[in-house]
């Protein structure tokens, strides 16, 4: 069934264009502006302005210099993200949820304590949260599911917990792929039944997901940073489509506490932001020993490293990168196979390094610009990735995950079982589940065993660290830039990084487009801070974030959807 479930998908896939409209039928929950209306009245375009000049480029270290000296106030930063949240994404980018109606109140009493309090860096930063993470109400968490429409966690999750104490304000809750993109092989990228779809900042292109709206808010200036999750790609993929620097965090490093659950032994939260100092900073946050997380006995080796050390050039030049060129696709070059073996070579460094369309040879001479050294790994000499067998088990691990989760809660959740969620559903859904729910439909029907399930986990997880501790050790690299290794770098637990890398050619006429380009770094276990210091390091050779042109971005989608 997964491999029916799969030519599906693809099938779909070829036959979507971009932007995609929301369903005709819908029970998309509103954004409730009512707590700020005063404020954002008040707040003009002259202000909104002054704001955006101030805070444009800016990290967050740089924001937190601008308030500590008195020329910025986190009230000002929430009106300006709430400002453009009603210009730009209600109902267009749908890249919120839910906004959290205390996030102003909170502002005004951090910037009245600010100079009484001893803060981080974090302190009066606006945040918003995937909407799978818990937080105590009055807000939702729902992972985009009808089903939990209803649900206010009876307590923040412990990222959330580890984010407040840091003096990190709540902003909202972001739109997701429904179910953390495990709800039908049909359903696009973005879409979840109470958030709608949402849509790429920069142009008629995928979102990807399932952190598609934690993507989308950071690339559309809607918050400063954000937390999404992943199970396989889904922090790195959407990061890579919408042009930020997200990661995925090595297993254990960041709490899974009150994260409702797709696959619990793959699942991992993680940082967005615009810059790798900022996915720096978020991470020294997130990164806390949590005593209930499975691996965060083996993660605690991280519990002193300051993230931000790694903002440096001297610590990406210790390492050897490893680039996989794609030489498997030279057939697809004109005149490849005519040309000299030297000139074969220079056609692929000119467009086949790696998962790229567009930039990709200056990745390379960006990071040797830096001092950093490359081995350059021919894809045909390349070991082929390991089979994950613990894919054929995600439904057993999503059925039992929510089970676990809300099966004895007290208070009781709407729901206590898959089964509730789907009995939910069929009750209308045309409007509930317009694009149809057979993933979930699957899991509840899996007959796999306990006993099956963890051997295979046991397994999927043997095979991946001997395949990456045999690359490693082959090429006799540090880091290895091959797409993220979605299957076998979950399995694993490795961390993986995006760092944007400008745009991607046509691949007619070699023009740019607007959409973005990306390469996503990973590295071993728990080598998480030397992947920030080689994303840092391309960043500062290659430029990094570009922000996008959200009047024809909106344009567009007003004029293709209707909407």
């Amino acid at each position: 069934q997964s491999e029916e479930y799969t030519v599906l998908a693809n099938e779909c896939m070829a036959q979507r264009t971009y932007p995609v409209p929301d369903p005709a039928q819908s029970v998309k929950r509103p954004l409730d502006f009512s707590p700020f209306s005063e404020a954002l009245a008040s707040f003009g375009p002259e202000q909104a302005a002054a704001v955006e000049t101030a805070v444009q480029g800016k990290t967050v270290l740089e924001l937190q210099e601008l308030m500590d000296g008195g020329e910025l106030t986190s009230e000002q930063l929430v009106l300006y993200y709430l400002d453009r949240i009603q210009r730009y994404d209600e109902n267009l980018l749908n890249s919120i949820m839910e906004l959290n109606p205390d996030a102003l109140t909170t502002a005004q009493a951090m910037d009245a304590d600010r100079a009484d309090t001893e803060h981080g860096p974090l302190y009066g930063i606006p945040v918003t949260l995937k909407d799978n993470i818990a937080t105590v109400g009055p807000m939702h968490t729902t992972a985009g599911a009808y089903a939990l429409k209803d649900w206010q966690a009876d307590r923040d999750s412990f990222l959330v917990t580890q984010l407040r104490d840091a003096g990190a304000i709540i902003l909202g809750k972001n739109n997701l792929s429904e179910w953390a993109n495990y709800t039908d092989p049909c359903m696009p990228s973005g879409f979840s039944a109470l958030g709608g779809q949402t849509r790429n900042p920069n142009g008629p292109y995928d979102t990807l997901g399932s952190s598609s709206g934690s993507a989308v808010a950071v690339a559309a200036d809607l918050t400063t940073v954000s937390v999404g999750s992943e199970t396989a790609g889904s922090l790195v993929q959407p990061a890579r489509a919408n042009g930020v620097v997200g990661m995925r965090p090595s297993k254990g490093l960041v709490s899974g506490d009150y994260v409702i659950p797709l696959e619990p032994t793959l699942d991992t939260a993680g940082p967005m932001g615009r810059s790798v100092t900022d996915v720096a900073v978020l991470l020294n946050t997130l990164a806390a020993t949590d005593p209930s997380e499975p691996r965060g006995a083996d993660a605690a080796a991280l519990a002193d490293v300051d993230f931000t050390d790694y903002l440096s050039l001297e610590e990406a030049q210790k390492l050897r990168v490893g680039v996989v060129r794609f030489d498997v696709f030279g057939a697809t070059i004109p005149g490849y196979a005519d040309a000299a073996a030297e000139e074969q070579q220079q056609m692929l460094d000119a467009g086949y390094t790696p998962m790229l369309n567009g930039a990709s040879m200056s990745v390379v001479e960006a990071l040797e610009s830096q001092g950093i050294e490359v081995v350059l790994i021919n894809m045909s000499e390349f070991p082929g990735d390991v089979p994950n067998a613990h894919n054929a088990f995600m439904n057993y691990g999503f059925r039992e995950g929510i089970a676990n989760l809300f099966g004895d809660m007290d208070p009781p959740a709407p729901i206590t079982s898959l089964a509730d969620a789907v009995a939910i559903v069929n009750e209308d859904p045309a409007a509930r589940a317009p694009y149809q729910e057979r993933h979930v439909e699957s899991a509840v029907a899996t007959e796999i065993t306990a006993e099956e399930y963890a051997a295979a986990v046991a397994e999927a997880r043997q095979r991946a660290d001997a395949w990456l501790a045999a690359v490693y050790e082959q090429y006799e690299i540090d880091v290895l830039m091959y797409g993220s290794l979605f299957t076998t770098g979950g399995a694993a637990g490795v961390p993986a990084i995006n760092i944007p890398v400008g745009f991607k050619s046509d691949s007619e006429t070699g023009e740019p487009t607007r959409e973005p380009a990306g390469v996503i770094i990973t590295g071993p276990y728990l080598s998480d801070a030397q992947l920030i210091a080689v994303g840092y390091a391309l960043e500062q050779a290659l430029g990094g974030y570009t922000a996008p042109d959200l009047d024809a971005a909106i344009e567009e989608i007003e004029a293709v959807t209707g909407q």
